[in-house]
């Protein structure tokens, strides 16, 4: 019985309870240190709520207010590649903090 209850705890858990994205923290990329959360994305000017979190393959489509959305790409422990859809700025980032 205690089994079947843990098991049932455990598949009523929200997905990102489990896995967090990998872009969560902190970045140096290039311009300015963008700060990530599960919720937000903060360039500098302020958090922005994340309104839509999308994986494509191993990349992430992030979409925001007025239809404002970036790419974050090759993602590793230690770097990542941002792109916006919007300006066509990309910036290599490197990963300076959680």
């Amino acid at each position: 019985m205690l089994r079947l209850l843990a098991a049932l705890v455990v598949s009523t858990l929200p997905a990102h309870a489990a896995e967090e994205p990998p872009y969560i923290g902190t970045w140096d990329c290039e311009v300015s240190t963008f700060t990530f959360t599960a919720e937000t994305y903060d360039s500098g000017e302020g958090p922005m709520p994340i309104l839509k979190s999308e994986k494509d393959g191993s990349a992430y489509i992030l979409t925001f207010a007025d239809d404002y959305r970036i790419g974050l790409a090759n993602i590793t422990d230690t770097d990542m590649d941002w792109a916006s859809e919007t300006s066509g700025d990309t910036f290599h980032c490197k990963k300076t903090g959680m």
